[in-house]
């Protein structure tokens, strides 16, 4: 069956052109500017609304009440409950916790790649614990933080699943691990971490490119002694080997200073991501991989606030945020949440509005609130 998308402003990585799409099996066909010049058996009226590719989020632990752990079940309802929000492709992501508990989760994650969820496709793993540097651990359990070693991490390589590792670079045994699983084509991130510029150098040298969360729970410039000190962040910004990503909520990283960072890397080194734990949750307190936390203004924080925990932010509200706060074209900032986030995890057929890509579709009006999501053709529906 084939379907149009008429009278669509489309979003692409350059401009916006008014014009349509063609879907067939799931996947676009054809982009046409102007009205379209063949019959379908279905037609989608835009009524000028943005047409967009559908959100890619490589970093998100969950939402409310469905955290990714060992329940397949919780899987299920927080894809779901994400792609409501146009997020059309998932990276579900680990945390510091017992590491047979990660590996439960680690296998429920990889039985779940290219299922039928009936929501966000899900396209791999996202490793994130165990491998920190406790001065940096923010909301990690500091209880289950430790070098790595191949008897421990491998066994979740070898679920076939892990697309993307974040890893403190100067914590015992990660350099070795980088080199390793960096030439199996795995995404290896700077996170947690507490180095500093050499320590950053080090790094890319082992097979680091990118940086997790930009901003939060890394080194940053320090003036220790009056000798101002690079940290993990400047060091990812002056070097375009460094590619980084940041929790686009507005509150873990302010609106200026995502400008400056877009500014800097711009919308190729740059994506959004959501770290989402707990959204869909009413303010008030929670918990989290035995951590007391708190939701407030918008936001997740450990109980005592002296650390974000994770946010409550969704794919719909980044984009919000970056152009209405952030001031970034509305292009570039959907290229952050779609074309090059996928290129990050080497995914190819999505993030962009072209023949031979998954029809994974965002329709959004002027105010970007979000009209309606596809997922391989098909609309999210509640």
């Amino acid at each position: 069956m084939m379907t149009l998308f008429t009278n669509a402003r489309l979003v692409t990585p350059e401009r916006v052109v008014s014009g349509g799409i063609a879907v067939e099996g799931g996947y676009i066909t054809r982009v046409f500017t102007g009205a379209p010049d063949q019959k379908a058996d279905q037609v989608v009226d835009c009524d000028g609304a943005y047409l967009s590719p559908g959100f890619v989020d490589i970093h998100v632990h969950g939402c409310f009440g469905a955290m990714f752990d060992e329940d397949p079940d919780a899987l299920e309802r927080a894809v779901r409950y994400h792609s409501r929000h146009g997020t059309t492709s998932i990276l579900p992501t680990t945390a510091s916790a017992p590491p047979e508990s990660v590996l439960a989760t680690a296998r429920n994650i990889a039985r779940a790649v290219g299922k039928d969820t009936g929501g966000a496709r899900v396209l791999g793993i996202h490793l994130e614990g165990c491998y920190f540097n406790p001065v940096c651990a923010g909301a990690q359990n500091p209880a289950f933080l430790f070098p790595a070693h191949p008897d421990n991490y491998m066994p979740l390589i070898e679920t076939g699943a892990v697309r993307r590792v974040s890893a403190s670079p100067e914590v015992e045994g990660v350099p070795e691990m980088a080199r390793r699983l960096s030439k199996e084509g795995i995404l290896m991130s700077v996170a947690h971490s507490n180095a500093d510029y050499d320590g950053m150098m080090a790094a890319l040298d082992s097979g680091f490119t990118h940086v997790t969360h930009i901003y939060n729970a890394l080194s940053m410039l320090s003036n220790c002694y009056y000798y101002p000190q690079v940290g993990v962040c400047e060091a990812a910004l002056l070097h375009d080997e460094f590619t980084v990503e940041a929790i686009c909520d507005g509150r873990h990283v302010p609106a200026p200073l995502l400008r400056l960072i877009h500014k800097i890397k711009g919308p190729d080194r740059f994506h959004a991501v959501t770290d989402a734990v707990f959204s869909g949750a009413p303010d008030g307190p929670c918990s989290e991989y035995g951590m007391d936390c708190l939701v407030e203004d918008e936001v997740c924080m450990l109980a005592d606030r002296s650390a974000f925990a994770g946010s409550v932010a969704t794919t719909d509200r980044l984009l919000r945020t970056l152009v209405f706060d952030a001031h970034i074209p509305v292009c570039d900032a959907v290229k952050m949440l779609t074309l090059t986030p996928a290129r990050q995890i080497r995914q190819p057929d999505i993030g962009r509005l072209a023949p031979g890509m998954r029809a994974d579709l965002n329709i959004f009006q002027d105010d970007l609130a979000l009209l309606g999501t596809w997922i391989n053709g098909k609309r999210i529906t509640e």
